[in-house]
């Protein structure tokens, strides 16, 4: 009878785990770097491991497909990087290794990159935000300066896409040209058991991706030109491409890594 009462008493511990609740950040985003967009970004803490997810690109303004010269009358094809835009993305604490899924032309490779520990300095003022009240703090990290502004109330040390470090959640992380920003929009609860089966799923999806190092894939975005010529190449001849982005080096979050310094 006492053995019973022990593997019974095990088997409600185990289901009263399951059905603890995980908080989840989520974020409106929104980027202008060249086609303005907006998304989604949810992030959570599980396991020590602080797992980043977005759902799906949006642009602001309707992208056309196939287009025509107005002189010459040859069709232009308005092209993009596989997959949707939607990020997948966890960081690894104890193996101090970060994956995340990267689109770079006709694929969607499992990029790994060592963790970056952000160093945020307090400037002393406070703000309001949305009815939160929060301190500022700065940073700079690869190639861009960020504000931060953050509730201390809760204190959890990371935040959306790749900041971390913090005294609390971000309520609000803006780059100082104002082309991205993370708006905190709300923080609900999810079961244990939930996260469980999401975060299986996702393991699942990133190991069946190839795999880059991040010295890698910024070799390669560099080289075919933020990933448009693997795309161009596979293109009938008689389409031209219409660029739908600048043609620079380097447009995306990050501008300057740590082995270029």
């Amino acid at each position: 009878m006492k053995i019973i009462y022990i593997i019974f008493f095990s088997f409600a511990s185990v289901l009263s785990q399951e059905r603890e609740q995980v908080p989840i950040f989520e974020y409106e985003i929104s980027y202008n770097l060249g086609k303005a967009l907006v998304k989604k970004g949810y992030v959570f803490n599980y396991n020590n491991n602080i797992y980043y997810n977005t759902s799906e690109t949006v642009f602001l303004e309707k992208i056309k497909k196939i287009t025509k010269n107005k002189d010459t009358g040859i069709p232009n094809l308005n092209i993009l990087s596989a997959g949707n835009g939607a990020e997948n993305s966890v960081s690894k604490t104890k193996e101090n290794t970060r994956f995340t899924s990267y689109s770079i032309g006709n694929q969607i490779v499992n990029v790994e990159e060592g963790l970056v520990t952000q160093k945020w300095k307090l400037t002393g003022l406070a703000k309001k935000i949305n009815k939160r009240n929060c301190v500022e703090l700065t940073t700079t990290f690869r190639g861009r300066n960020y504000i931060a502004y953050v509730d201390l109330s809760i204190p959890i040390n990371f935040g959306p896409w790749k900041f971390n470090n913090l005294p609390g959640v971000p309520v609000l992380i803006v780059d100082t040209k104002n082309k991205l920003k993370w708006t905190l929009s709300g923080i609900r609860n999810q079961t244990k058991e939930n996260i469980k089966t999401f975060v299986k799923k996702q393991k699942k999806y990133l190991e069946s991706l190839k795999k880059m190092s991040l010295e890698k894939y910024v070799s390669l975005y560099d080289k075919t030109n933020n990933g448009h010529t693997l795309l161009t190449a596979r293109m009938p001849r008689k389409y031209k491409q219409k660029k739908s982005f600048k043609n620079h080096k380097r447009g995306g979050l990050e501008l300057l890594f740590e082995w270029e310094k």
